[in-house]
C-alpha cells in the first residue's frame, strides 16, 4: 500500500483513498493520532459520503485494494 491506492476495508464499504500514513505526518498531525490511540503504522484515508469529505485512521490490515 502507498499514498494515492484506492482501498476499501476487509468488511466492505465504500471506497477510499490513501491520503498518507501517520509516520509521515507532520509532528502537530502525528501527535494528535498517537494521543488517541494510533501507531505510526496506521493509514490515513480520505473518501466521499455525498459531497461531504471523510477522513480516519485504520489499521493496516484492516484494508484491501479497491
Amino acid at each position: 500500500m502507498r499514498r494515492g491506492d484506492a482501498v476499501r476495508l476487509q468488511s466492505g464499504g465504500v471506497r477510499m483513498t490513501i491520503f498518507n500514513f501517520v509516520r509521515d505526518l507532520p509532528d502537530t498531525a502525528k501527535k494528535k493520532y498517537i494521543t488517541t490511540g494510533a501507531d505510526e503504522e496506521d493509514v490515513v484515508c480520505k473518501w466521499f459520503v455525498g459531497t461531504t469529505l471523510k477522513k480516519d485512521v485504520f489499521k493496516p490490515e484492516m484494508l484491501m485494494e479497491a
